[in-house]
């Protein structure tokens, strides 16, 4: 399954924590389209919505 932004195909994102921080940079791999919520967060049982956008766009505000 992969998620559509304006008439693409996207299967691969940066993404970041809003609330840990942790990101693709850190981690050293792009989100899948099925990674919804952080890793890391899920560990201590919070379920944080990760901010992501397609592999081949600028960057977002993480801020």
């Amino acid at each position: 399954m992969s998620t559509t932004t304006n008439q693409t195909n996207v299967q691969l994102w940066h993404y970041v924590c809003p609330d840990c921080g942790i990101s693709d940079g850190e981690t050293g791999y792009h989100g899948q389209t099925h990674m919804i919520y952080c890793e890391v967060c899920l560990e201590d049982a919070q379920h944080v919505k990760l901010k992501r956008w397609p592999v081949d766009h600028e960057p977002v505000d993480h801020e």
